[in-house]
């Protein structure tokens, strides 16, 4: 979520207080509250765990906080299947502005908001700056980056060895392989 232009003044101050909420599935996000603006730049990365793609739609609503109740400001939304995908190292996907749509039978919100989405891995450089993965809901909690992913692993096939020496009785030498990956040593 990088920012918004041109929202609806719905304080009486003639501001809002914007901020963006975003829901995939029963899993919600949100940026944090920019005061008096209808102008807001958040730059916030939002990332949420595979298990939440069973929705078809991503939700993204922008909302003036106030005191009593928030003030619907507008919406976009995506089909996941729609969404990019990108792998690192890839270059990052253009920030894209989105005209905000309105509620069912209402009149059009005004309004624009930036966004960059796709589905990418923890190996992007986005994902270590995330907000809202594996938070179990906590909001404004950064990503859990593991450094070892639990899910992944190598394996390695020794096909063939050359040029080995024999030991001095002329037997076989006694081979093994060392393997080393990161801090590991096989």
């Amino acid at each position: 979520v990088v920012k918004a232009r041109d929202l609806a003044a719905k304080d009486v101050t003639g501001s809002s207080d914007p901020y963006v909420e975003l829901k995939v599935g029963s899993k919600k996000a949100q940026t944090r509250v920019v005061p008096r603006s209808l102008n807001p730049e958040w730059n916030q990365v939002f990332a949420f765990g595979l298990d939440t793609f069973n929705a078809g739609f991503i939700e993204i609503d922008v909302w003036d906080k106030d005191v009593v109740k928030d003030d619907f400001l507008g919406h976009v939304s995506f089909e996941i299947a729609e969404i990019p995908s990108r792998k690192p190292p890839d270059s990052p996907l253009a920030p894209t502005w989105y005209k905000l749509e309105p509620k069912k039978n209402e009149k059009r919100e005004k309004g624009e908001v930036m966004l960059a989405i796709w589905i990418g891995t923890q190996a992007d450089e986005a994902f270590s700056e995330s907000w809202q993965s594996d938070t179990g809901g906590l909001t404004h909690t950064r990503s859990k980056v593991y450094l070892s992913p639990k899910l992944w692993y190598l394996r390695v096939h020794v096909i063939e060895a050359q040029d080995l020496v024999p030991s001095k009785d002329n037997r076989f030498p006694e081979v093994f392989v060392k393997t080393e990956l990161g801090f590991q040593i096989q």
